[in-house]
């Protein structure tokens, strides 16, 4: 019950802090930064949703379902959890490349999970490895957000970070929910990275 208590709270509270986020952006008059954030608030939204739904059904093939959407829309949030940001700064001859490979990468991962049972053991890695990714950017990330939007990124990185260990021994009891906790203190880290940088500078 906790475990499916708190991802719901993630999602409804991601909701109408993604239409906020949009919305913020109309001002701007820039349509890269609009979709791109439209498009980090949708996997944000997905990804509670798919959650929720894994941890409310218990057993039968609707339960392996979504635990795979759960899983796909990790993935999917990663990307999009980089997209406002390089759709914003980083559109001009190679810089695009970045982006297109955190896509590509997580199209890859989904394919795996979806159609090669074998290197399911292996998701978590990628999860982590795409996640790192866009350290090799970190000059930008100065350039572009400053030292503050960068240590709400690091800050971000760390509660998912911390929260792996959760993650790791959730036979314990509670430990899943606390798991699910540090996800949210790491979204919400990386949502204020948008909407107090990223939408500003733009």
């Amino acid at each position: 019950m906790a475990n499916q208590w708190t991802h719901g709270a993630g999602f409804v509270l991601s909701v109408p802090a993604g239409w906020w986020l949009v919305r913020s952006t109309l001002d701007k008059h820039n349509d890269w930064l609009t979709l791109g954030c439209a498009i980090y608030a949708v996997t944000l939204s997905l990804l509670y949703a798919a959650s929720t739904l894994s941890h409310s059904v218990h057993r039968g093939v609707w339960r392996h379902r979504f635990r795979t959407l759960d899983q796909v829309c990790i993935f999917l949030l990663i990307a999009g959890n980089f997209t406002p940001f390089a759709m914003t700064f980083l559109r001009d001859g190679w810089w695009s490349l970045p982006l297109a490979a955190m896509w590509l990468f997580a199209a890859v991962g989904i394919v795996a999970k979806l159609f090669f049972t074998k290197l399911h053991a292996v998701a978590p890695s990628f999860y982590f490895l795409m996640g790192c990714a866009p350290i090799l950017l970190l000059p930008q990330f100065f350039r572009c957000l400053g030292s503050a939007g960068v240590a709400w990124i690091i800050a971000g990185g760390v509660a998912f970070s911390a929260g792996t260990w959760f993650f790791v021994n959730d036979e314990r009891r509670f430990h899943h929910a606390i798991w699910h906790v540090f996800t949210m203190l790491g979204s919400a880290c990386h949502y204020l990275v948008a909407l107090n940088y990223i939408v500003p500078r733009a």
